[in-house]
């Protein structure tokens, strides 16, 4: 919703907004909430940020440049639940925010439960689809959604789940697409350079996320595993970390994939790894709106990327990527060796990418629909 002259709405001062998050280590999810603090209009509002968690490296890259962040550092899963609310009560009453916006699950219920009569207006955001759904906390979603403002899905997949499994009515629903900051991903290195950087040659394929069973990388590796006799010169390198890295390391080396697979770990110079890939590849089992998927696109990247999520919203299979069915290695394996003999469709594919994300997924047109909704849900509690 646009507004003409959002300084009326404001009570004579910029508007404090806390976002909430279970914790800030590198994530898509965190990635957002980081955004959020360092580039929301700051004539309209001031923004920080808090984790129930300890901080993570966002968090704490987000201090070093002087952001106001809080780690309660809580144990959520261990953690009774009247103390997780009497902690963020005690958060909410030292901030005083006009705004609390929560993301994922736990923050999502346990920001709500603390907000319960502070008279302030509470945003959810919801970062994933509803892989498996469970009674309790759509029992607990229904209850909450009367005393939530406004509930924001990050793609139309995200928002018929809520819709379907919440029973939220469309009134407090809201579409609001992540976004990446293109500027950011046009490093100033070439791509010989960046391979330099990173050791790696060949015909290069790259995926970057959490190594967890949600991002079906054990997928990507067998199919690698079946082009490697036919594509001698084919490498894979994957950025992030997670739960399943040690499980992931020792199948690429039962796979016989030695030499072939780097794992990067952690990186915050994801735009540099970009830049040195062929070929990006989002092989994931369930997904929101993936922002790796969005920076691999925005750099002007061909990609091949699973038919789950948001991924259909952003990609037509043929004209800006290749979508393939997930859990499907030998799908993966073909559309990696087709693109690999077509430099031209990998040229058109790669061209069409960049612009679909400049023209609908930037971070600016993101940060834009959310202050205006930040507006909204204020003019509304105050109305």
């Amino acid at each position: 919703m646009a507004i003409e002259d959002p300084s009326r709405l404001l009570p004579g001062r910029r508007l404090r907004v806390l976002q909430l998050i279970s914790t800030l280590p590198v994530g898509g999810a965190e990635e957002v909430v980081a955004a959020i603090v360092r580039h929301l209009n700051p004539e309209l509002f001031e923004v920080e940020a808090a984790a129930m968690e300890a901080l993570g490296a966002i968090g704490e890259e987000l201090i070093r440049e002087g952001r106001r962040v809080a780690a309660l550092n809580l144990r959520i899963k261990r953690t009774p639940a009247f103390r997780l609310i009497g902690a963020l009560r005690r958060l909410l009453r030292e901030r005083r925010p006009d705004i609390l916006h929560t993301h994922l699950y736990h923050p999502n219920l346990y920001g709500r439960l603390a907000a319960w009569g502070m008279g302030m207006p509470v945003v959810c955001s919801v970062h994933n689809v509803y892989s498996r759904v469970k009674l309790h906390r759509l029992i607990l979603n229904r209850l909450l959604a009367p005393w939530t403002d406004a509930i924001v899905a990050v793609s139309p997949q995200v928002w018929a789940d809520i819709r379907r499994y919440d029973g939220i009515s469309p009134e407090r629903l809201h579409l609001l697409p992540n976004g990446v900051d293109l500027q950011a991903l046009d490093v100033p290195v070439s791509r010989e350079e960046a391979r330099a950087r990173l050791q790696i040659d060949g015909f290069v394929l790259g995926a970057v996320g959490r190594l967890e069973e949600a991002k079906g990388h054990t997928y990507l590796l067998e199919a690698l595993r079946l082009l490697a006799e036919e594509l001698p010169e084919l490498r894979l390198v994957i950025a992030g970390e997670g739960r399943l890295g040690e499980a992931l390391r020792r199948q690429a080396a039962d796979l016989g994939l030695k030499g072939r697979v780097r794992f990067l770990g952690w990186r915050r110079d994801v735009p540099l790894v970009l830049r040195a890939l062929d070929l990006y590849v989002q092989p994931s089992l369930w997904e929101g709106l993936s922002l790796a998927l969005l920076q691999a696109m925005g750099t002007g990247l061909p990609v091949v990327a699973t038919r789950v999520g948001g991924f259909e919203q952003v990609i037509t299979s043929g004209v800006n990527g290749v979508l393939v069915p997930p859990r499907d290695a030998p799908a993966l394996a073909a559309a990696v060796r087709e693109l690999y003999y077509a430099p031209e469709a990998r040229t058109r594919l790669a061209e069409a990418a960049r612009r679909t994300v400049a023209e609908g997924y930037s971070q600016e047109a993101m940060l834009r629909r959310l202050e205006n909704l930040y507006l909204e849900v204020w003019r509304r509690r105050r109305s």
